[in-house]
């Protein structure tokens, strides 16, 4: 048995997006084609993501928008869902395969086939609100798995740790006053989509990080408010939304992290896992979009969650 599921699409050009657009299908060919080239790709439990029906996304989302989502869905070329979002004829079907890839290593892992499951899917889900789209989110991929695992027998807390870039709002608005979750989101700050960063509920720890902050003033911030979240929460499970952008080599941010960070936030969040969770922990894929940064970046991530 591999300890380490990765999840993928069944095809990598689902979604289709503008030609320029940053959030594309190369995103995903660029993490297995490092992952292919380092070796690691032998050492990982390989699935195909099984599609949710959209009923599914019910579990974060109000039928309303979910029902919209799909009366919109062109059935040929695209639409924009807002100004960053676009809605192609074949982004749904992905969609479902990407918040099911969450569900599925949700089950995995806590049947004990698998110890730990990164989900290498697209569109992001993290600034999907339960009422709107934002920020080339459809579906809240992690606040989905995380509902299904507090949905199970004996998972009756969980955290989620958020290191993308931008911050986790879709996120926060999904669990934001809920005594079972704990978001912890940093995000460089003030930028996009700086909406929540002034929330105030309990299980909401925002870690806003200044523009041009590199790796040790970062794992500063990070690490005291991390751990001290998680020592008094003591979660059973581990969610990450894990996002690349923060990478110094990414147009999108400007935060000044290196591919090492990566491994590091990982078996910081594996340290929580192990004393808490039993080691379980599901990480899913958000920003990231230097091709190269993101997929050294995501292969020091999946090289720490196999324990090397």
């Amino acid at each position: 048995m591999t300890s380490t599921l990765f999840i993928q699409h069944s095809d990598f050009d689902q979604h289709s997006v503008p030609p320029q657009h940053p959030e594309s299908p190369l995103r995903n060919l660029a993490v297995e084609t490092k992952l292919r080239q380092s070796g690691l790709w032998n050492d990982l439990s390989i699935e195909q993501a099984k599609p949710v029906s959209r009923e599914i996304f019910q579990l974060i989302h109000s039928k309303g928008y979910i029902d919209q989502l799909y009366n919109i869905s062109p059935p040929k070329g695209m639409i924009l869902a807002d100004p960053d979002t676009p809605l192609a004829f074949d982004t749904l079907e992905a969609t479902e395969e990407a918040a099911g890839s969450g569900i599925q290593a949700v089950e995995s892992i806590l049947s004990g086939k698998h110890q730990n499951a990164f989900c290498a899917i697209r569109p992001p889900g993290h600034h999907a609100e339960p009422k709107k789209t934002k920020g080339f989110c459809f579906v809240n991929n992690i606040a989905l798995a995380a509902q299904h695992a507090l949905n199970q027998a004996g998972i009756n807390r969980v955290l989620i740790f958020d290191f993308d870039v931008h911050q986790a709002n879709g996120t926060i608005e999904a669990f934001r006053g809920r005594d079972d979750v704990v978001v912890v989101t940093s995000f460089q700050h003030p930028y996009y989509p700086n909406s929540h960063w002034l929330v105030k509920e309990e299980n909401i720890i925002n870690i806003p990080v200044e523009e041009h902050t590199g790796s040790a003033e970062y794992r500063r911030l990070v690490e005291n408010k991390l751990l001290k979240a998680a020592d008094a929460f003591k979660p059973d499970m581990v969610f990450i939304s894990a996002g690349f952008d923060a990478h110094i080599d990414d147009p999108m941010g400007g935060l000044d992290l290196i591919e090492d960070d990566y491994y590091w936030l990982t078996k910081l969040s594996m340290d929580i896992a192990n004393r808490y969770a039993k080691g379980r922990i599901v990480s899913m894929m958000e920003g990231g979009y230097n091709l190269e940064a993101l997929g050294n970046s995501a292969h020091e991530h999946i090289r720490a969650l196999t324990g090397q």
